[in-house]
């Protein structure tokens, strides 16, 4: 146990578990959530629902298309290029269907697609493996090694175990039957003989995840779970589980920063918390109530985060592998805002069949809308504050007093992070919806992205990020690499916080590296964020702003320099450079395929330093495009040569230098 305690008393007997009496507290018999598809009273409502002729809709689309055939070729891919796209692409259509079909039999009820649902269940039992071939180490499981659930296997068989549990009676024997044996040979017989100790040693190490204090966690031990509840005949059996899954989840809470912020991402906060959900959805309605994984105050903190974390305009900071446009789930926080505070869903069932994300997602969502009741209107959100501050994982998000205005947010944190980009320091400017100045989020994952070649991958690196280059160095990894917080001083004019961050930068002769944000909230508001440094003897030293948008110079003297960034539809910004030294800039491209295009404008010293500074001012755009000469641009390579050190490319540019031509 990580030890989540509430009064001296630990969480698993907080949440009402004791394993003696736990059996007598569950089903008599397996069952999955919502109601099986025989109970018409349930279905025939939802059938009634504004979207079930989408739902229907869909599923009819399942039977005009093929389903798309399992392709060794494309599963062995990973293994020889590294490429794993291809066939999670078609890994997720094909899964994909036998939800659309299944909730389409469920809400109509007629059997037309219950040949497809048996043609289907064929096509995915065929498949020698449901373990992702980036989990599938040296192609065990392809290759007819004991099957143990990684995300997807753990996923996947808890959607053919609830199928298998609605439809029963529906399908035939001989389909239910497969369905059953191949959820348990592939899942719920592995995590079993995990759980009792008996598991051969391949199958113990595939499962690591269930110490894990991370999404892996939440996201495996939901499904596994679920599945032994939904298939496994002895309540002692699913009584085990339930105890197992409970320790788990203390293990998975224990990730989160005291302050309840995921620093996976939004993303993963959207996944790996939501299948927490999912999990503590199944527990509390098959126990009565008597199992409730929400109880304790951790669990509030981190439901809470995600709703803090809004800079502007519904613009979340994309820190870590998180994409650019994530937000926190409506559904999920609807849900969580119900169980905590009963506060009523809104509307009715409105995106449930049609939206969510697998078939567990759905049942869960509906199972609460039918306490909550459709149409009640909810409490509304409260506006959000002038600043949100997560103290524990030095993260810091700002806005303006006047709506509409410039906003902003900032990280210190440590690079040990999970999912962690080198970022110390970095920092988000939303204006007119859009993030500017940007964090790039994730790449498209693929074989070298979680590999010893992390770091060389330059929109992981400190590189792709807004944060210095020291003695042509950049940001090391590691929890020793972290923002230490010297001061913050906040008011309603004006928020200001300073970091350390020279432990970033090690073996480069730092005497001292302090970083700066001054965020006025005058008119638009504005930005500064100043970099002072200090080394043992003169050294190079630069610092950077990540964009997404185009750069154009307006001025620049010797130790001065104004910039434009264009982030397209009117959201462009200034930025006001002053040196303590001769200044020199460069930009370059920093591709990330699949992803938009970050662009990285360098700020430098020309000449080695002992002491000094750059300071960079950032606004809403006075200065015109019009009148501003656009600079050019260097491609940064696809893979540094040395995660430590930045690529040297040119032309840089100075005052006394042209940039390009005039817009």
């Amino acid at each position: 146990m990580h030890g989540f305690l509430l009064g001296g008393i630990t969480w698993l007997t907080a949440c009402g578990l004791m394993s003696a009496g736990l059996a007598d507290d569950l089903p008599a018999h397996p069952a999955g959530i919502g109601r099986p598809a025989s109970d018409r009273g349930w279905w025939d409502v939802l059938a009634r629902s504004s979207e079930a002729a989408t739902a229907i809709q869909r599923a009819e689309t399942c039977l005009a298309t093929p389903m798309p055939p399992f392709d060794a070729s494309t599963y062995l891919e990973y293994s020889t290029t590294g490429d794993r796209s291809r066939y999670q692409s078609q890994h997720g259509k094909r899964w994909s269907r036998l939800t659309h079909l299944v909730i389409g039999e469920c809400l109509e009820d007629k059997g037309r697609f219950i040949e497809a649902i048996d043609g289907t269940v064929k096509s995915l039992c065929a498949d020698p493996s449901w373990v992702l071939p980036a989990h599938d180490r040296g192609m065990w499981v392809f290759g007819g090694g004991s099957p143990y659930a990684d995300l997807v296997a753990a996923c996947n068989g808890y959607q053919m175990a609830l199928a298998a549990w609605l439809l029963d009676g529906r399908l035939s024997p001989k389909c239910l039957a497969l369905m059953r044996e191949n959820v348990s040979r592939r899942l719920t017989g592995p995590v079993l003989a995990t759980i009792d100790g008996t598991a051969p040693e391949k199958v113990k190490a595939g499962h690591w995840w269930a110490s894990a204090d991370h999404n892996w966690n939440a996201v495996c031990t939901a499904g596994a779970v679920g599945a032994i509840l939904a298939t496994e005949a002895s309540r002692e059996t699913r009584a085990k589980a339930v105890e197992w899954s409970v320790r788990n989840m203390d293990a998975f809470l224990s990730g989160f920063s005291k302050d309840g912020y995921c620093s996976e991402g939004l993303g993963y906060w959207n996944y790996g918390f939501g299948h927490f959900v999912v999990l503590a959805e199944v527990l509390r309605v098959q126990t009565g109530g008597k199992v409730n994984l929400y109880k304790t105050p951790a669990v509030r903190r981190v439901a809470e985060a995600p709703v803090r974390l809004e800079i502007a305009d519904g613009v979340c900071p994309a820190f870590a592998d998180c994409e650019l446009t994530a937000r926190p789930e409506p559904r999920l926080t609807e849900l969580i805002r119900w169980q905590l505070d009963q506060q009523p869903c809104t509307g009715s069932v409105t995106g449930v069949l049609t939206k969510a994300p697998a078939l567990y997602h759905t049942l869960v969502d509906l199972e609460v809308r039918r306490q909550s009741p459709a149409g009640t209107a909810g409490k509304p959100l409260a506006a959000l504050p002038l600043r949100s501050s997560f103290s524990d994982s030095g993260v810091w998000v700002t806005r303006p007093a006047r709506p509409g205005g410039m906003a902003a947010a900032w990280k210190g944190g440590h690079n040990a992070e999970h999912h962690n980009h080198n970022d110390v320091g970095t920092t988000v400017v939303v204006w007119k919806g859009r993030p500017v100045i940007a964090d790039p989020g994730s790449m498209v994952y693929r074989a070298e992205t979680f590999s010893r070649d992390r770091y060389r991958l330059p929109i992981l690196s400190s590189f792709g990020h807004s944060v210095p280059v020291v003695a042509g160095t950049l940001q090391a990894e590691g929890k020793q690499c972290r923002g230490q917080v010297v001061a913050t001083d906040c008011s309603d004019a004006c928020d200001t916080t300073t970091i350390d961050f020279s432990s970033a930068y090690p073996d480069t002769g730092l005497k001292k590296l302090e970083r700066k944000w001054i965020y006025q909230r005058d008119g638009n508001a504005s930005l500064v964020i100043e970099d002072r440094f200090s080394f043992s003897k003169p050294s190079a030293f630069s610092t950077a702003l990540i964009g997404l948008g185009t750069w154009y110079r307006v001025s620049g003297s010797e130790r001065s320099a104004c910039f434009l960034i264009d982030g397209g539809d009117g959201a462009v910004l200034q930025v006001d450079v002053v040196f303590s030294g001769t200044g020199e800039w460069q930009v370059h491209r920093i591709d990330n395929p699949g992803k938009p295009v970050a662009t990285r404008l360098s700020l430098g010293l020309k000449a080695p330093s002992e002491e000094g500074f750059v300071r960079m001012t950032v606004r809403p755009a006075i200065a015109t495009l019009a009148t501003s000469t656009l600079l050019s641009v260097c491609a940064a390579p696809e893979k540094l040569e040395d995660p430590r050190k930045a690529p040297l490319l040119g032309p840089v540019s100075a005052a006394t230098s042209g940039d390009s031509t005039s817009r």
